[in-house]
């Protein structure tokens, strides 16, 4: 971008300050909107700590029974359907299951020398979910596959519950207690924050701690309790390891005639198992995506329709400047490079101020914001704080969707009043 537009923009800019800066500010506010839900969204989708593997995870979150006579039963998944379908496949490098503490179940820690007990969260997962998924272990290990087997009372906690039980996270080999049954602990984990939903936990414990682990629902033994994720050896994979999975469930669900047990499409890429709503259909991904980019288009248009009436009433006012200058040779492509300079420089500045407030309104309202489109906000547990760390907020995608959005609202806001400037007559701009 030539130099000298910027230059005269600039000028521009301190002798309007009135108008540049209500310019500014809107452009700020319409980018805000438009950030937090890029914030809201890469949170969700990018591969952020523990999940730093979503680009090649599958997810199979529940299963349909169909019945003959009609009617249906859906539920999350059994351990038999895990262990014959999923757990063999050959293309996965890792395959875990996990009963999460969503069941509405409350645990608390009774710490020692102490009446008071404290609310926790708790996971209970197999030995391959500390390969699906890439927690940073502070001090020790995870539990060993003889504890998981075994049924060893055993644990993994996170780093803010080590301090404030021992004010310390060199615990491996200590106990504590866990609705008042003894844990031994095997390793302390970086914290893992609430957004996360199927990481997040205080405490993981082996599942098979829990007493009905094996049982089922339904006819076919198809329905249980667990989430399965399946890691792919790469991004690329992904696709032939989802084809293996489906074949195999195909061969186990032709054996049941009557109950016709169904998976509905799963395994789900991570993004898509967070817009799977229904357990009972598969979404429509190309509408929901439709739609997502609908969303963003209005977004951008309507505060462009707002910022172009600005800029072309500012244009008005400067037509006898620019009949001038056409006047005396300057081009078109001149006249229109200048105008897109002025309002670059605008929109720029106003995407500063818009990825400011953005950050400022996630990080104050961020239980809400983070659970738009999803009951988030009443799953929070008492006591529990939903954090966002740096990484997730300052990193080149957010700030490549920034620019994005600063040079299409430039595009979109400068166009009509660049273009009418431009291909004004001469003699009527110069009487103007």
């Amino acid at each position: 971008m030539n130099k000298q537009y910027l230059k005269q923009a600039w000028n521009l800019l301190r002798q309007e300050k009135f108008f540049s800066s209500i310019y500014i500010l809107g452009t700020g506010l319409s980018i805000t909107v438009v950030m937090v839900l890029s914030i809201v969204l890469y949170v969700r989708l990018a591969n952020i700590y523990p999940e730093t593997n979503r680009d090649r995870i599958l997810v199979v979150q529940n299963a349909v029974e169909n019945y003959e006579e009609g009617g249906f039963s859906s539920s999350r998944l059994s351990i038999q359907l895990i262990e014959t379908v999923f757990q063999p496949l050959e293309s996965a490098e890792a395959v875990t299951a996990t009963i999460s503490y969503h069941e509405g179940e409350e645990n608390y820690v009774q710490p020692e020398g102490s009446s008071d007990q404290w609310p926790v969260t708790v996971q209970y997962v197999d030995t391959a979910y500390w390969r699906v998924f890439s927690f940073r272990f502070l001090h020790g290990q995870p539990f060993s596959g003889a504890d998981f087997r075994s049924g060893i009372r055993v644990a993994v906690i996170a780093e803010s519950l080590a301090k404030r039980l021992f004010g310390t996270i060199e615990v491996r080999g200590q106990y504590m207690s866990l609705n008042f049954e003894t844990y031994r602990i095997s390793g302390v984990v970086k914290d893992v924050s609430f957004v996360t939903e199927r990481t997040y936990a205080q405490i993981w414990v082996p599942y098979t701690l829990v007493p009905d682990y094996k049982g089922t629902f339904g006819r076919s033994g198809s329905l249980g309790k667990m989430t399965a994720f399946i890691l792919a050896p790469s991004t690329n994979e992904v696709g032939r390891v989802k084809e293996e999975a489906l074949d195999r469930f195909h061969r186990y669900a032709s054996q049941y005639e009557e109950e016709s047990p169904s998976i509905v499409g799963q395994p789900d890429r991570h993004w898509q198992s967070t817009l799977r709503t229904f357990s009972t259909s598969e979404p429509d991904f190309t509408k929901a995506l439709l739609q997502y980019g609908f969303i963003f288009l209005i977004l951008l248009l309507v505060p462009a329709i707002s910022l172009s009436g600005m800029a072309d009433s500012r244009m008005e006012r400067r037509l006898a400047e620019m009949g001038v200058r056409r006047a005396f040779g300057a081009p078109r492509s001149s006249l229109m490079g200048q105008v897109f300079s002025e309002n670059f420089l605008f929109t720029l500045l106003g995407g500063g101020v818009g990825l400011l407030f953005s950050y400022l309104l996630v990080l104050l309202s961020r239980s809400w914001i983070m659970g738009l489109g999803k009951e988030f906000a009443g799953n929070v547990p008492d006591g529990v704080e939903v954090v966002l760390t740096p990484a997730m907020l300052l990193n080149m995608p957010v700030f490549g969707i920034a620019l994005l959005v600063c040079f299409l609202l430039n595009l979109l806001s400068a166009m009509i009043p660049a273009w009418k400037v431009s291909h004004q007559e001469i003699v009527y701009s110069l009487n103007t």
